[in-house]
């Protein structure tokens, strides 16, 4: 399965998404991450308040009385007991840890409950910290208080002196399990609708950048099949538009060679017919009977070949529309043309087959070819096809073929293999020429390969392309 998208618009829409998941990953790490910080301060100053209003509330009552009146201020969370003497950081983390392990009462009730603390490893992780000293005069306390920060335990730690010498010590901690938060249903609900809102806006901003791209596609498919190709207006981005003026300036270049070559073609044909006249007209001084008949025979081929190269460039330059046939149809018309001439033609198709073409020009290069299969191949036998990607027609006929390393040469133009240069036989050696131009100028592709008896001829042709009208 492919992930990575093969349209410029999805991509732009992956990318767009994968930078909204990753901001949100980012946010989502600097947030518990601040948020962790800023409740363990609020926890912290919580902890100095409860202390507080512990030493004030152990100072009230009777020593005696000290030790039981603690005792019914404690939390799960929240363990008090009095020493005598100031010991270690580490032997005061050892006694707050089996403070926080023993059973607890509820409020009200006289039933020990197990502590919360019961099943956690974290009261094994001692904290290397040193007692900090809070000065005297602060929260209303005018004796100095000492705060133990417990990040292990998620809690702090809290001594101070009572006036008869006795130190009120003070641990709060946080199970493991209660500091975990699970995303609000409401995040979940702003996370959808920030997706759907820079989908929508990557959506947009990608048609606006793909529409331009699509028609610049389109416009050029079509350049390259030979259809007319109105200059495209620059739009979209400044990379786009510079393309599509470099488009359009290209288009304009190439056709103006295409016109150049095919005038300046026409002129050399039509301009050799003087000379060719000419020189016909002197033939008749020659006495030698042998001698003028070759010289009319060199003249009767240089006067064809003019005539079809002047016949070819009015072809080129003639802007033929396109227009939706049959194929179907158009080659069954031109196989029955040639029955009634007498050649040996067999067609097998799959029926109708709507095509995008210059008609004209598609008959005149499939006539050529179908034609050379029984001129020289005795039959021709021609299949039309029609692939996903592409329409196949196939001509093989019964004929000796063409040697491999000639089946290129054949399709340059005024070139005839040394068997078939004989009058009798027609053409100059365009016909193949011709053939391939109108093949190719319809985005197709014609090859020879060697057939089951004879030569075989493959024509392709793009598949139907309505949105390329």
């Amino acid at each position: 399965m492919r992930i990575w998208p093969r349209t410029l618009t999805g991509q732009l829409i992956l990318v767009l998404l994968l930078a909204l998941a990753i901001s949100q990953i980012v946010t989502l790490f600097i947030y518990r991450f601040e948020r962790a910080r800023a409740l363990r301060v609020v926890i912290g100053e919580e902890c100095l308040g409860r202390a507080v209003s512990a030493f004030r509330l152990a100072e009230g009552v009777p020593p005696n009385q000290r030790k039981s009146v603690l005792k019914t201020i404690e939390t799960p969370l929240t363990r008090y007991w009095l020493t005598h003497d100031e010991i270690s950081s580490e032997e005061w983390q050892r006694e707050a840890r089996d403070h926080l392990l023993k059973p607890t009462s509820a409020a009200g009730s006289n039933n020990p409950t197990a502590s919360m603390f019961a099943r956690e490893t974290m009261l094994n992780q001692l904290s290397t910290a040193s007692w900090r000293e809070l000065p005297g005069g602060t929260w209303l306390l005018q004796k100095p208080l000492h705060i133990l920060d417990l990040a292990a335990w998620n809690g702090f730690g809290f001594k101070m002196q009572l006036n008869d010498g006795e130190y009120l010590n003070m641990i709060y901690a946080k199970p493991e399990y209660l500091m975990q938060s699970a995303l609000t249903p409401g995040y979940y609900t702003a996370l959808v609708i920030t997706v759907l809102i820079f989908a929508g806006a990557a959506l947009l901003i990608a048609r606006r950048i793909v529409r331009p791209l699509r028609h610049l596609t389109k416009s050029a498919e079509r350049l390259g099949r030979g259809h007319e190709v109105e200059i495209l207006r620059e739009e979209g981005p400044e990379d786009i538009r510079a393309t599509i003026s470099a488009f359009n300036r290209m288009q304009v270049r190439l056709n103006r060679f295409l016109t150049d070559r095919t005038r300046m073609l026409a002129a050399i044909s039509h301009d050799l017919r003087t000379p060719i006249t000419s020189l016909r007209l002197r033939t008749e001084f020659i006495a030698d009977e042998e001698m003028r008949q070759k010289f009319n025979a060199t003249l009767d081929e240089m006067q064809g070949m003019a005539e079809a190269s002047l016949s070819f460039a009015k072809s080129e330059s003639t802007a033929e529309t396109t227009r939706v046939v049959d194929l179907d149809a158009l080659l069954e018309s031109i196989c029955d043309d040639i029955t009634e001439l007498g050649g040996k033609v067999d067609l097998t198709s799959p029926g109708r087959l709507p095509y995008k073409c210059r008609s004209d020009s598609l008959r005149r290069a499939l006539r050529n070819i179908i034609e050379n299969a029984v001129r020289y191949g005795e039959c021709a036998r021609v299949t039309l096809h029609r692939h996903s990607d592409r329409i196949d027609i196939t001509v093989e006929d019964d004929g000796p073929g063409i040697p491999a390393a000639d089946r290129e040469r054949v399709f340059e133009p005024f070139v005839r293999l040394e068997s078939s240069r004989n009058r009798d036989t027609g053409g100059v050696g365009l016909g193949l020429s011709i053939a391939r131009s109108i093949i190719r100028n319809h985005g197709g592709e014609i090859t020879l390969s060697q057939g089951n008896k004879g030569l075989r001829v493959l024509i392709q042709l793009p598949p139907v392309c309505p949105n390329l009208a």
